[in-house]
């Protein structure tokens, strides 16, 4: 005969139990057995931006070894979960999703390119996870993806926007090189190249330029020559590239080779890697600028400090995807520690707030009210036979 006071009893105590059981899975989320802190990497590790995703990784691991060496966060240490997007928008929400319900990260860097990371904006929205994306200058990363005109409570960024760096870019064009007839050609088919276009035509004809022509491309064209015999024929003194580096390093190796290597070209920071020397070769780019976010010959003494550790690490030169992928995993540690927990809002309440944190830039304040890093300068730079150098920096 079962005893029905007996069964209660037991069920009384039982419920809570399980319960209580179920209130602390949900605090230690990204909690493993082993004691650690899981963030998640939404990186391109292969495809197109295969060789700057290596560079964020590259920046992430080394923040990261900074971090676990100096105690962890939390009594915690730091565990890294890498997932490849393959450069590719389409894999993104999928990759961010197994990030978050799988693997249970507390919180995710990713991506690098705008319009991967608006892709990622949706799933970190549903399933309440903060994010922030190192090198996506497109202002609509960190925007509502129903309605841009509100914010993303869950994603912010460590970088300027495209609205800062096409001025820049403008204004250094017109003002310091003093070309007044400039050419644009860009893909047609990303978010930061259509935005980085539009941002540098306004403040070029505010200036006083003129935009002599304006050439397109879909993403993976490798052959660039229409374009650039249509844009030769109009005589412009300066070429405008906003895109991506593996199109740069062919578009400017084809400008050589039609004779039209002694035209400036300003590229802006998605041009800034080391790749695209391989790729169109020192000759077709001694006369390549471009804005960016950090240079390793900086000669800020943190952002030499960042630049000789790193080559002390991976035997390389740091560019503005590893630096700044060092940045935003020391302001997500930070914000952890602020937030006194491993809870997802109540870092990303933290990460809202963060403010006058030392990274290789300079400091780092998060704006609530945009979700974008103040005051962060824009360099420009020249490429020449030491590489990526420095030419001057402009503080917003």
């Amino acid at each position: 005969m079962i005893n029905v006071s007996r069964s209660k009893k037991i069920h009384s105590l039982v419920v809570p139990i399980l319960v209580l059981v179920a209130l602390m899975a949900t605090v230690l989320v990204g909690s493993a057995a082993e004691n650690t802190i899981k963030i998640g990497c939404f990186y391109p590790l292969t495809g197109a931006n295969a060789a700057k995703g290596q560079l964020n990784k590259n920046g992430t691991d080394l923040a990261v070894k900074d971090i676990n060496a100096a105690g962890g966060v939390l009594g915690m240490k730091i565990e890294l979960v890498y997932e490849d997007t393959q450069s590719n928008k389409v894999n993104v929400p999928n990759v961010v999703r197994k990030l978050i319900e799988q693997d249970k990260v507390v919180a995710l860097l990713g991506e690098i390119a705008s319009s991967n990371s608006i892709a990622a904006g949706p799933v970190l929205m549903e399933l309440k996870r903060p994010a922030i994306a190192p090198t996506s200058t497109n202002p609509n990363v960190v925007m509502d993806p129903n309605d841009t005109t509100k914010l993303n409570p869950w994603y912010f960024r460590a970088c300027f926007i495209d609205s800062i760096q096409g001025k820049v870019a403008a204004n250094f064009v017109y003002n310091t090189l003093k070309k007044t007839k400039a050419a644009l050609l860009y893909n047609i088919a990303q978010d930061y190249s259509k935005g980085l276009a539009q941002y540098f035509t306004e403040q070029f004809k505010k200036l006083g330029g003129t935009i002599v022509g304006e050439e397109t491309f879909p993403d993976l064209t490798q052959d660039f020559k229409p374009q650039l015999t249509k844009i030769k024929g109009l005589k412009p003194d300066v070429i405008v590239g906003p895109n991506n580096y593996d199109a740069n390093g062919l578009i400017l190796r084809q400008m050589l080779e039609l004779g039209m290597s002694n035209i400036p070209f300003m590229g802006t920071d998605s041009t800034h890697a080391p790749k695209i020397i391989e790729i169109a070769g020192l000759d077709a780019l001694r006369n390549t600028y471009l804005t960016t976010l950090y240079v390793d010959d900086d000669p800020d003494p943190k952002a030499m400090a960042f630049a000789n550790k790193y080559r002390g690490e991976f035997k390389s030169e740091p560019n503005s995807n590893a630096c700044f992928s060092y940045e935003a995993m020391i302001v997500l540690s930070e914000a952890i520690k602020k937030a006194g927990s491993t809870n997802p809002e109540a870092v990303r309440a933290a990460l809202e707030n963060i403010k006058d944190i030392s990274v290789p830039s300079g400091t780092f304040t998060m704006d609530p009210k945009t979700h974008n890093p103040l005051d962060k300068p824009v360099l420009v730079v020249k490429i020449n036979d030491k590489g990526f150098t420095f030419v001057e920096k402009v503080k917003p």
